[in-house]
């Protein structure tokens, strides 16, 4: 096959599987929003839209396999070094593991508390990847340099939510302080995860 035709393929299927990825992981944070919003959890008696949190729990699940595929083609088109390969492993890794905790807490053999754990460090790992697979990219030629500004961009906003996180903690409970810091931390964390799927979408739709 022509070499440039065969770059054209791989560009192709990066598209397909990064927009796949984008479009399902902004459904599931559009069902976990709406969740929130409207079936009041942890409240009793159950709200009929409880049946929001299921479905976000089932497009995680399912947003594995598009996650994984767009990681591992993006990865190949950038021609990653083996850091990056190794990068990208323990990426996949993570994306597997969120889907296998998730079925296994809708299963009811696992908990929430380990969902949350596993889903946290995972997109930690997500974000790094992120950040270096645009720098990548970008030095290649192959996105605009927004792409891999915005990937660091997100990396920044989580580690600061994760700092306001941290200081609220030790601000102490009950107080003033501790309620601002906590949300804080929550919305800029909350945008730093709504923009995990946009960059994936920007991916999708810049990339050559």
């Amino acid at each position: 096959m022509d070499v440039a035709i065969e770059r054209a393929v791989d560009a192709e299927q990066v598209r397909i599987w990064a927009g796949l990825q984008g479009f399902v992981s902004l459904a599931a944070l559009i069902a976990l929003a709406l969740f929130f919003l409207l079936a009041t959890p942890f409240s009793t008696p159950e709200s009929r839209w409880s049946w929001l949190g299921p479905v976000n729990d089932w497009l995680a699940v399912i947003g594995a396999v598009p996650w994984i595929v767009a990681m591992v083609l993006l990865a190949r088109y950038v021609a990653a070094g083996p850091w990056m390969w190794a990068l990208t492993v323990v990426a996949c890794v993570g994306a597997a593991a969120i889907a296998i905790v998730t079925v296994c807490m809708l299963a009811g053999a696992a908990g929430l508390q380990s969902q949350a754990i596993v889903s946290v460090g995972a997109t930690v790992v997500a974000f790094g990847w992120a950040a270096f697979a645009g720098g990548l990219a970008r030095d290649a030629g192959l996105v605009p340099g927004w792409i891999a500004t915005f990937a660091v961009a997100m990396v920044i906003a989580l580690v600061a939510a994760g700092i306001l996180g941290v200081v609220g903690f030790a601000a102490g409970a009950g107080s003033g302080v501790q309620a601002t810091l906590y949300v804080g931390a929550g919305v800029v964390g909350g945008l730093a995860w709504l923009a995990f799927p946009v960059w994936w979408l920007a991916v999708a739709s810049t990339v050559r």
